[in-house]
């Protein structure tokens, strides 16, 4: 990439410089510069004021520039040109080789080589609209970027196992009839073998005791209960009884039928009569109405898929039942209850259980009770090294000195391992707590990336021994076809479980393990092996067993309920270092599977992400989470999953990421600080509802506002009126003030934060909290505190980061939303030190950021009092009362009761006193509060806030003014009644006005001023008039909701709607001699007022005003309103705004004309019908071309949609920026958007681009010699425009041609390529005005188009080329004042891409200067004439020194660093060179590149060139042909070659140093419609501009519709 000062020092060659000055490399991330520029700080120009006076501007005496002898030129440098100048016929004087005006010693001393430019309009609010993303859009998802998983939480419907019946028909001793049992065969019974027992009922009772102790390691709160060898009776008891303690929960029925028959096909299971001596079958249908619903039922038998299939056939068949109304009235439970039942069996239909004699009897029961014992032993017997590497483990345990065991026959080994895994399986610091935890983070994998989500939440999430037997099943799949079974289950579970790649990280861990432990064997005195063989095996009576959650329990769903030996929370402190714990103790790994499997994740973040699927590594980074040795780099890779998008978040919720980070907040780690408030905000920006209640029962809330305040403190808490308060009677509002500190001197905010959380992660923290209490009042209660109030305070107004500016406002907002009782406090401490909220919002809206400003809005609009605030506010005091009363009693009673004569009881009676004190002080200090406000002082300051907010009414931002407009919409929404009458006497004035000016001719000199004059509700009133008549769609339309509501109400007001409806009327009446007759006229044309009835007008109304037709015609706005504008100098600011609206008959007038003037039928019904003589169809007839407005499509606004807004407005409008706001929080922070990112399609286009473009600049600046000696007649193409182009503009890059006729279409033309079809569409534009101007921005990236109108609009548009992708990205009024008359130029600008400015001007006393990254104002700059403004050009680079022409001949320059009413610099006279007289500037234009000419020409002909250091031209020639009969049309300078152009009836080319070389008229095409209409011969050149790179130039000819591109070739 060409470096940027090369690129500059090149530029001051005649090679000349690129547009921007420079070329900006792809790889400069200049997001990270704008949000710099967004930071609040002193303007910094870095530039040497002494440059103004001793190098630039030299003393006015020096009238003109040194010259040489020839009086004009400098020296001429031939090296720079080819000899082949000198051999034409005519020889070219000297061409100037000096930079002019002093910039190239200016431009040394800038540093904007060190910093590149940025690129603007390109924000999120502009891509947007300032809207949220709608619910429809997210459905869709037509990029995947959501995902949206909405029953993420497990709720209170989920159902937990509460008891269990373990049924064990075993009958030792005796087989089954059918049958036929292996010899030998399993026999050993949850590792008891019965032959080891001489009486067969010991035996059960130990197998029975056993299982149950396995069970109890899953979930040992359940209540279990054994049934041995049961009977009918007994069973049925059992079951009965089991379902009458556990109500509606679930139940465990664990059925082992190892000793009776196998399940019949009719649906029938095996028990025993009471003797012993038969089997008798027990019906499913019967065992359903013993144990009722919901159950889990574990079948351990032959051919257990019976069981399920007759199972689910009696439940088909109870709900057919139910729908015969049959229900079967012995069943304790419903048909919905019945399908919530879960099943797990043994084996198939046709299959029977293993009796291989190596393996335990029941191998189903212990895959689902000890799933690491089992494994590890299938493992090592199908291990091909088991008789190597492993043969130790198959060693009999009577044998002595294991060493030797290499030299030990093989006959004293047996069959089955016998192996102990050290350990505990609730330490993960073990050997058997390790393999546990990676056991239940893979199993959790295979279920989650198998199961569909609803599935795996069901199985998985909701239930903790549900969760751990379906975990174990899934082992039980892997391991027991094996041996020729295949376990089933209901649901069912996909056979791809069996072959999941992540059974062979199992086997590793197991092989690793084992490896261990084989070498602490081998070297029992190694340090190592101590720390591994340090914990056995656990006993069945270890005395911990029953605070252990056990085996398989470390779901995520039991995390927040995992407690240490002494009931203690667990501990999740980060560790100082990845090895060392809390207590100061190495870990050991005995397995690198996590780390193997973090590392995994890494690597997919980085090159699989993309694809937007599920990482199967996920599972198991949450489990991490629960080690302290890998939990920090498990944050941080959460996190950056997070960051990918919506759709992460969702899934990472979906598998269970709450009670994790739910739990991490108890931690008192500062270095966790940061990354969980980043994971917390990416949560609260998808889904704050479901999260708001866990906040608050563990006081998570007070970990982000300790973030927000680092030295915030949790008060104590006493949940009266939902008050987080503290007892201070002595100080004022003390109750909503922190405990820890002095009542006497109130909280300082804190201005220095060492703890090291930046302000970016403080923002995070306001966001979330701002969405914890936002719609939850109970949250609102627990966060009201002044003192974090005044630390919110001193972030609105001194925080450097915008984003924390934005948050700190927007959680003000919300701190007092919908409740009177704080606002109360807010206002009474309004004059408190650091507690002037209100004086800080009206500081906040001179922010330079939109957003900021926006937020200041919404916290505006929150504190305006709704309608019904007052009885509300007196709701809440009469509920205070009740509360006050209610305590009372409860503390007379206790103080009449006598104590009892323990201490303990007197210690409680004493504290319960206290605290019953607290309250009533707190509740007294509310009442207090809600009883003294004023009212009247509230509404004072809402009406300050409302003037404060009405200085954003002209603001450059689109979101700001739609803001404004729903705050105005609320303030009509409370005083309704007030707007209606000033919508009354606006509505009867304007009509007495328009009489008297039929009449007399006279506006009426009666002073009188009226009802509601200079209040604040005409104010706003005429606020929402102007706003009506806004460039941009959507706050028109808004503003037409809330003007259409005060109307209806207006019609429909009981004193008013009668007067209202004679208007109506006499409007209607005065309009039927226009030739509009109907049913409401008589015969003769006089309006019958009988036939009108007041519903008809009111519909007749409500059809003028309604937002389709309010704004049709808003061309309305007479000059003498236009005259009495905003200007700079007024003080009035209620008269500023009452003459800058339109006038409301005007209104009702015009809307009258626009539905006349359709072509359509939609007045019929009211008697106004159209004709011949109408309006539209008038003003159609006066164009030459009868082009009319708004042919072309308009304009895409994004995500808007005026059909979605609702056709009347019950309320005021609901505030969107917000949910806008929040999605700031779902877009990657973390890392570049995949769009950004090396490799992607929109990186590649950027970097083919940025290639191109140098590319074209390089080609281009060899074309310079060309420019002087070649033929500039040779016409590449001619456009037709079909209409007259007024304006026309190349775009720097790409091959477009813009332009624009004299209404308000656009259209953009590839000159290049003939086949690429041209866009049109509309600027929207008022009827009667033009696009004055048109100009290009982001050049070098995607350019945008900017249109400026006559009347003071500027719109930036995006995708132009495109008409159906063209979109509108800003729009706002430049100017406020203009005027429309045939002589005004419109808006002229001039855009600066180096400083991010326009430089605007007109029909106004001022140039403006409007900063694009702020959208607001940046100075007014008096031009110091009354003369219009014809040009505006200014210096590219540094972007401080511009100048203008006016329609008076002169030309002023203007230095912006210096004092606005001292920055005019030079005053200049056209024709003071003697080349012409003076006479208006049509041109004016410094080159961007070359040698920065400063050229001018007026329409005397006389063209000039300036340079600034000097008071006269550098010198001046007269156009050629001008014989004073006939003016200069135009005169351009090329933007790096030596080349000027003039027009007249002709074009000619001259050299910067006067040479005429070349001559040629543009030719109108044979083929052109309207060029037949003019004389070629007396056609004039109307317009011409040269292409900023290439040797090109376009013109077209008065009132021809064609446009004739030329292009320099060589002369032959």
């Amino acid at each position: 990439m060409t470096n940027l000062e090369t690129l500059f020092k090149e530029s001051l060659k005649p090679s000349g410089l690129r547009n921007n000055n420079v070329q900006t490399s792809p790889a400069v991330n200049t997001k990270n510069n704008k949000q710099a520029a967004y930071n609040k700080q002193t303007d910094n120009e870095n530039v040497d004021k002494t440059i103004i006076n001793n190098d630039i501007f030299k003393d006015t005496k020096e009238k003109s520039p040194p010259l040489n002898p020839t009086n004009h030129f400098f020296d001429f440098d031939e090296d720079n040109f080819s000899s082949d100048i000198f051999n034409n016929s005519m020889l070219l004087k000297p061409l100037n080789q000096e930079t002019r005006h002093g910039f190239d010693e200016e431009y040394t001393k800038l540093a904007v080589f060190e910093s590149d430019f940025l690129f603007y309009f390109d924000d999120k609010r502009h891509q947007t609209n300032g809207n949220p993303v709608d619910e429809e859009t997210i459905k869709m998802d037509k990029d995947r970027l959501y995902q949206p998983i909405t029953d993420w939480k497990i709720g209170k419907e989920r159902i937990k196992t509460v008891a269990a019946a373990l049924v064990l028909c075993l009958h030792l001793g005796v087989d089954p009839p059918d049958v036929v049992k292996t010899q030998p065969c399993a026999r050993v019974e949850s590792s008891i073998d019965y032959l080891d027992y001489q009486d067969s009922k010991k035996a059960i009772e130990a197998i029975g005791k056993s299982l149950q102790g396995r069970y109890e390691l899953l979930s040992p709160r359940t209540k279990y209960k054994l049934s041995l060898d049961p009977c009918v009776e007994d069973l049925k008891r059992f079951c009965n009884s089991l379902r009458k303690s556990c109500k509606n929960e679930r139940v465990l029925f664990h059925y082992n039928g190892h000793g009776v028959p196998k399940p019949t096909t009719s649906g029938e299971i095996w028990i025993f009569n009471r003797g012993y001596t038969q089997y008798i079958p027990v019906s499913l249908y019967d065992l359903q109405n013993w144990l009722g619903a919901p159950c889990i039922y574990v079948w351990d038998c032959n051919q257990a898929e019976l069981i399920i299939k007759n199972f689910n056939s009696f439940v088909e068949k109870r709900k057919q039942d139910d729908l015969q109304g049959k229900h079967d009235p012995a069943s304790p439970s419903s048909i919905e209850q019945f399908s919530n039942c879960y099943q797990l069996a043994a084996c198939r239909a046709d299959e029977f259980l293993p009796m291989n004699e190596e393996l335990p009897a029941d191998l189903f029961t212990c895959c689902l009770t000890t799933p690491i014992e089992i494994s590890i032993k299938i493992y090592l017997m199908q291990s091909p090294l088991k008789d190597t590497k492993y043969s130790i483990l198959f060693k009999n345990s009577k044998e002595s000195n294991i060493r030797e065991h290499h030299n030990r026959d093989k006959n004293n080994f047996s069959k089955m391992p016998d192996i102990v895994i050290p350990g505990k399986s609730t330490d993960r610091r073990t050997p058997l707590g390790e393999l546990n935890w990676i056991f239940t983070a893979i199993t959790d994998t295979i279920a989650w990336t198998t199961l569909p989500r609803d599935v795996f939440n069901q199985l998985f999430r909701h239930d903790l021994i549900t969760a751990a037997l379906f975990r174990n099943f899934l082992l039980a799949k892997k391991l027991m076809p094996i041996y020729n079974c295949h376990p089933v289950s209901h649901p069912s579970l996909p056979d791809s479980i069996i072959n999941h790649p992540m059974w062979k990280s199992w086997d590793l861990a197991i092989d690793q393990v084992l490896s261990k432990l084989i070498d602490s064997m081998l070297n029992p005195t190694a340090a190592v092996s101590q720390q591994m063989l340090l914990n056995p095996k656990q006993q069945q009576d270890d005395p911990l067993l029953k605070y252990k959650s056990g085996l398989n329990s470390l779901s995520t769903m039991s995390l927040s309920s995992q407690r240490g030996p002494q009931n203690v929370p667990l501990n999740l402190n980060q560790p100082k270092n990845n090895s060392e714990l809390a207590d100061g103790s190495v870990q050991q790994q005995y397995s690198d599977f996590f780390v193997q499997n973090l590392t995994a994740f890494e690597l997919w973040l980085k090159y699989g992400s993309s694809k937007k699927t599920p990482p199967e590594q996920l599972p198991i980074v949450l489990q991490v989470l629960l080690s302290q040795l890998h939990r920090s780099k498990a944050l941080v890779l959460l996190a950056k999953f997070l960051d990918l998008g919506p759709w992460a978040v969702y899934l990472s919720l979906s598998i269970g990421i709450f009670p994790y980070v739910m739990k991490l907040l108890q931690g008192p780690s500062a270095e966790m600080k940061p990354i969980l408030v980043f994971i917390w905000a990416r949560i609260m920006a998808i889904d704050s509802k479901n999260t708001q209640i866990e906040l608050i029962k563990e006081d998570g809330y007070m970990y982000f506002m300790q973030i927000v305040r680092p030295d915030f403190t949790t008060p104590t808490r006493q949940i009266i009126n939902g008050s987080s308060a503290s007892l201070h009677n002595n100080k004022k509002f003390s109750q909503y003030k922190m405990v820890n500190r002095n009542v006497l001197q109130d909280a300082v905010p804190v201005t220095s934060d060492t703890s090291g959380i930046t302000e970016n992660q403080k923002a995070m923290a306001a966001f979330v909290l701002a969405s914890f209490i936002n719609g939850f009042e109970l949250g609102q209660k627990y966060c009201f505190n002044l003192d974090f109030i005044a630390q919110l305070n001193y972030y609105a107004e001194n925080s450097e980061t915008a984003l924390l500016r934005q948050w700190s406002i927007l959680l003000l907002s919300f701190l007092y939303k919908n409740t009177p009782l704080y606002k109360y406090v807010i206002l009474a401490n309004k004059n408190e030190p650091n507690y002037g909220v209100l004086t800080s919002l009206s500081k906040t809206l001179k922010d330079p950021v939109p957003e900021v400003r926006t937020a200041t809005l919404v916290a505006i609009t929150e504190f305006v009092s709704d309608v019904n605030e007052q009885e509300v506010a007196f709701k809440m005091y009469q509920d205070l009362q009740i509360q006050y009363n209610n305590i009372q009693q409860q503390l007379f009673g206790l103080q009449n009761n006598p104590m009892g004569s323990s201490m303990q009881n007197q210690s409680s009676m004493i504290t319960n006193q206290h605290q019953l004190q607290q309250q009533l002080q707190i509740i007294q200090s509310n009442l207090q509060i809600l009883q003294n406000n004023d009212v009247k002082d509230t509404k004072q300051e809402e009406v300050r806030l409302i003037v404060s907010a009405l200085s954003v009414l002209n603001d450059g931002s689109s979101v700001v003014r739609k803001e404004l407009v729903v705050l105005l919409s609320k303030f009509v929404n409370t005083y309704m009644s007030f707007f209606i009458v000033i919508a009354f006497v606006d509505l009867t004035e304007e009509l007495v006005q328009n009489d008297s000016l039929r009449n007399q001719g006279t506006g009426g000199n009666s002073k009188t001023k009226s009802i509601g004059h200079n209040s604040i509700f005409n104010t706003v009133w005429k606020s929402l008039l102007i706003l009506s008549e806004d460039p941009h769609e959507e706050i028109r339309s808004l503003v037409d909701l809330v003007i259409g509501r005060i109307l209806f109400e207006l019609n429909d007001h009981p004193e008013l709607g009668a007067i209202v409806l004679k208007l109506e009327k006499q409007v209607i009446s005065k309009n039927v001699n226009l030739g509009r007759v109907n049913k409401f006229t008589t015969k003769n044309g006089t309006f019958d007022e009988g036939n009108l009835t007041k519903s008809e007008s009111k519909t007749l109304l409500s059809s003028v005003f309604s937002p389709d037709n309010f704004s049709k015609n808003n061309n309305s706005m007479n000059e003498t309103s236009r005259k009495n504008d905003f200007s700079i100098n007024k003080k009035d600011d209620a008269e500023e705004v009452e003459n800058k609206t339109e006038s409301i008959v005007t209104k009702f007038f015009d809307a009258l004309k626009t539905l006349v003037g359709n072509n359509g039928n939609e007045m019929d019904n009211f008697g106004i019908s159209n004709n011949e003589n109408s309006f539209s169809k008038r003003l159609a007839k006066l164009s030459l071309i009868n082009q009319q407005y708004k042919v072309s499509p308009p304009a895409k606004t994004p995500r808007f949609d005026k059909a979605k807004l609702p056709k009347n407005l019950d309320t005021y409008l609901k505030s969107k920026f917000f949910d806008y706001s929040k999605e700031y929080f779902t877009c990657p922070q973390m890392h570049k958007e995949e769009l950004d990112e090396p490799g992607s399609v929109n990186y590649l286009r950027k970097q083919w681009k940025t290639e191109r473009n140098d590319k074209i600049i390089k080609t281009t600046q060899d074309e310079k010699e060309l420019s002087l000696y070649g033929d500039w007649s040779n016409q590449l193409i001619s456009i037709d425009n079909k209409t007259v182009p007024k304006k026309f503009k190349f775009t720097q890059f790409e091959n477009y041609l813009v332009t624009s006729d004299e209404r308000d279409t656009i259209r953009c033309f590839d000159w290049k390529d003939k086949e690429n079809p041209n866009s049109s569409f509309s600027n929207g534009n008022s009827y009667g005005t033009r696009i004055s101007d048109l100009s290009f921005i982001n050049e070098d990236d995607d350019s945008l188009l900017v249109a400026s109108t006559s009347d003071g609009v500027m719109k930036v548009y995006k995708d132009f080329h495109s008409t159906e992708e063209t979109t509108l990205v800003a729009c706002w009024r430049g100017f406020t004042d203009m005027l429309m008359t045939p002589r005004s130029t419109g808006l002229i600008s001039e855009w600066q891409q180096s400083k991010g400015t326009f430089l605007i001007g007109g029909d106004v006393k001022v140039i403006r200067c409007w900063d694009a990254l702020t959208e607001s104002v940046e100075v007014d700059i008096p031009a110091k004439t009354s003369s219009l403004v014809t040009s505006i050009t200014s210096d590219q680079l540094a972007g401080n020194i511009f100048a203008a022409g006016f329609s008076d001949g002169t030309i002023r320059v203007y230095d912006k660093r210096v004092d606005p009413r001292e920055s005019m610099m030079r005053l200049w006279k056209s024709g003071s060179s003697g080349a012409g007289n003076k006479s208006s500037i049509n041109s004016l234009k410094m080159q961007r590149g070359g040698f920065r000419e400063l050229v001018s020409g007026n329409n005397d002909g006389a063209v000039e060139l300036w340079d600034i250091r000097y008071q006269e031209p550098v010198f001046g020639f007269s156009a050629t042909g001008f014989d004073g009969k006939s003016s200069m049309t135009s005169a351009q300078v090329h933007e790096h070659a030596p080349v000027i152009a003039t027009t007249s009836k002709s074009i000619e080319l001259w050299t910067t140093s006067g040479d005429s070389i070349g001559m040629f008229k543009n030719v109108t095409p044979l083929n052109s419609v309207v060029g037949s209409l003019t004389s070629k011969n007396l056609s004039f050149v109307n317009s011409l501009i040269f292409h900023p790179h290439r040797m090109m130039l376009a013109a077209n000819n008065l009132h021809e519709a064609s446009i004739n591109i030329y292009q320099c070739v060589e002369n032959f």
